[in-house]
């Protein structure tokens, strides 16, 4: 029987990693079996090794994957948008949810809070050793369950936009929430093209939530980081404001390039996407009255942040949470990676390195360690 190979981490800790084995097989009704091209390295994939974000082990890491069609499961003839499927298309799939708990009976909207979701990479709720094995995409292929939305690639986007299809994707839901406050844009709510967004933290997600932002029409757009390696990526990007930490080395003289640049108001929306405490805490200095706040940094707990709540009272702030998103997220991403690409953003550069499988414990400890200044990506060849 033919085998493919897969990096498997065995449990926490960063020597639980153990390239191995297993058996082909073919899709069942109604999944989908993928050759994988290249999956990128997630920050959450860190907090897996080290055990601060709970999974069942074995398992095999790697959702922000894409691949091509190997085979086609009976009764799979399109992706979930209805476009028809064949061998060979590039496809990538994202998050299912149950249907049967609360959460999808009753806030159908917001899938990503099902009690029960599966996704590609180590949240399938199942160990590699048991059928169809291949759960993750640091391997050669993957076994995509019935359950996963799949869905077609653009035509025309290159291996490195391609494989940014699920950070694009929660760049949409973060700037989602961002206009959640929208539907009273005649009383001055809302997010407008005018006004000045502050992206705390300029790597991978950040930099796509700048591409989406710039996409939604705003022009005046702050990253911040302590990486100037990455904030030279952004300004490749198009980016015409980037704060360093080294200049800049306080919150106090972050706060007054803020309020001279909007003339004492401050900013609009503040986005933080670092996950430090104290970008949570920077963000409410940065916000002007009754600005938005999208908190979506902190997948896994990294510690106590303090905050006023008479500031979030005094300057009526919006805040919001950013956990997950939709198989909608990711349609409308798709549709902003062409107009990206179209625009001429090169956004494909936000990938900053290629491995092999057989790196992907070190290439997961470069991302720690922020070592990249950008995406590391993992092509199983």
């Amino acid at each position: 029987m033919p085998t493919a190979k897969a990096m498997v981490l065995k449990g926490s800790g960063w020597d639980k990693f153990e390239l191995r084995s297993f058996p082909l097989v073919e899709p069942g009704p109604g999944a989908v079996v993928a050759d994988v091209v290249l999956c990128g390295i997630c920050g959450t994939d860190p907090h897996i090794v080290s055990g601060a974000l709970p999974v069942v082990f074995p398992t095999i890491l790697g959702h922000e994957w894409f691949g091509r069609v190997k085979a086609l499961g009976d009764g799979v003839t399109t992706d979930f948008t209805g476009k028809p499927l064949k061998e060979g298309d590039f496809i990538t799939s994202t998050a299912g949810s149950c249907g049967k708990c609360w959460f999808c009976r009753n806030l159908p909207g917001r899938s990503a809070l099902c009690e029960n979701v599966q996704l590609i990479g180590g949240f399938m709720g199942r160990p590699v050793d048991k059928p169809n094995h291949f759960y993750g995409g640091f391997g050669e292929v993957v076994y995509i369950e019935p359950t996963l939305p799949i869905l077609k690639l653009p035509d025309g986007l290159a291996e490195r936009e391609m494989v940014l299809a699920e950070p694009m994707n929660v760049a949409v839901r973060v700037w989602e929430r961002a206009l959640a406050a929208s539907n009273a844009m005649y009383a001055g709510e809302g997010v407008l093209p005018r006004q000045t967004v502050v992206i705390l933290g300029s790597g991978p997600i950040g930099l796509c939530v700048y591409v989406v932002a710039t996409l939604w029409g705003m022009s005046n757009i702050v990253l911040v980081d302590p990486i100037e390696e990455r904030l030279a990526v952004a300004r490749k990007l198009g980016a015409k404001h980037t704060l360093s930490h080294r200049e800049y080395d306080t919150i106090q003289k972050r706060q007054k390039y803020i309020l001279e640049l909007t003339h004492g108001i401050g900013a609009d929306v503040v986005i933080e996407a670092a996950g430090t405490p104290s970008a949570f805490e920077e963000a409410f200095k940065l916000v002007r009255r009754g600005g938005t706040i999208v908190e979506m940094g902190h997948f896994a707990d990294a510690g106590n942040a303090t905050v006023n709540p008479h500031e979030i009272l005094y300057k009526d702030i919006q805040l919001f949470g950013d956990f997950g998103h939709t198989v909608h997220d990711f349609i409308n991403a798709l549709e902003l990676m062409k107009k990206a690409k179209e625009a001429g953003i090169p956004y494909g550069d936000i990938v900053r390195d290629i491995r092999s499988y057989s790196e992907v414990p070190s290439a997961i400890k470069d991302v720690k360690n922020k070592v990249v200044p950008g995406k590391i990506a993992i092509r199983p060849s």
